[in-house]
């Protein structure tokens, strides 16, 4: 073939691509060049939302880490960076390498009660992430239905169509990297019951029993496990029954929507 073909049919092939609507990843996209899969393991890390807290490691008044709990296995590897903003603007910003599970990544400092939000960057793409304290909801996935804490002696059940303040909680970032869950309906932390294990919202301190390891799956739903039990919360019952944290695995039962509301 000669050299003036050759040119011809890479145009082509470059106009093709154009035409179907597809476009060159930049490799901070892709990662590592080869492409497809690894293109698909970064569009569900993004699919995840992550929470974020801050905090500081040494002395001082203000915070020079930023943790981010609950980032899924397909995120691992993939560079980070992090921007810490407030009213005025751009507070600190820091970068790091992601890992399944906890991360913290180190910033420069800022004062902690300025910070009204925080935007993640993994593998160069935008991923939905919340500051502690922001207000979510549970959406169980396998009934659709909204989790609800209708009262103190009433165990959370997954049984409501409709987003409330019986279906909202604060969420908590603790110091070890675990969550926890306020209802604000009766403004008490979520509790497993050391007898049955099925949660209540019922205390006014954090403790163990309040206490769970948040889980980003693959496909961008969360799961809950139980820093008392050692297991995950199940919307048992297909829904029906109270949420119980019994389960060793997560299946259908085990998966919940966090919605930021």
């Amino acid at each position: 073939m000669t050299r003036a073909r050759k040119l011809l049919t890479a145009a082509a092939a470059v106009v093709a691509l154009s035409v179907v609507g597809l476009v060159v990843a930049s490799a901070s996209q892709l990662n590592v060049s080869g492409g497809y899969l690894s293109l698909q393991n970064v569009l569900r890390c993004t699919n995840a939302t992550i929470a974020t807290t801050g905090f500081r490691i040494g002395w001082g008044t203000s915070w020079n880490r930023v943790r981010l709990v609950g980032v899924p296995e397909t995120c691992a590897g993939l560079p980070i960076t992090v921007f810490v903003y407030g009213t005025s603007g751009q507070l600190s910003t820091g970068t790091g390498m992601a890992a399944a599970g906890t991360v913290d990544i180190t910033t420069a400092n800022y004062t902690s009660g300025n910070v009204t939000g925080v935007a993640l960057l993994i593998g160069g793409w935008g991923v939905p992430t919340n500051w502690t304290g922001t207000v979510i909801s549970l959406r169980s996935f396998q009934d659709g239905q909204y989790v609800t804490a209708a009262g103190t002696a009433s165990a959370l059940i997954s049984d409501s169509w409709t987003n409330g303040t019986n279906q909202q909680f604060d969420l908590t970032i603790n110091d070890d990297g675990t969550v926890s869950l306020r209802a604000r309906s009766v403004t008490r932390y979520v509790t497993v019951d050391g007898t049955n294990s099925q949660l209540y919202a019922n205390s006014t301190t954090i403790g163990t029993s309040q206490k769970f390891n948040l889980i980003t799956n693959a496909d961008g739903t969360i799961a809950l496990k139980s820093l008392l039990t050692g297991f995950q919360v199940c919307a048992e019952n297909a829904g029906a029954s109270p949420l119980i944290a019994n389960r060793d695995w997560i299946l259908e039962w085990e998966k919940f929507y966090l919605v930021i509301d």
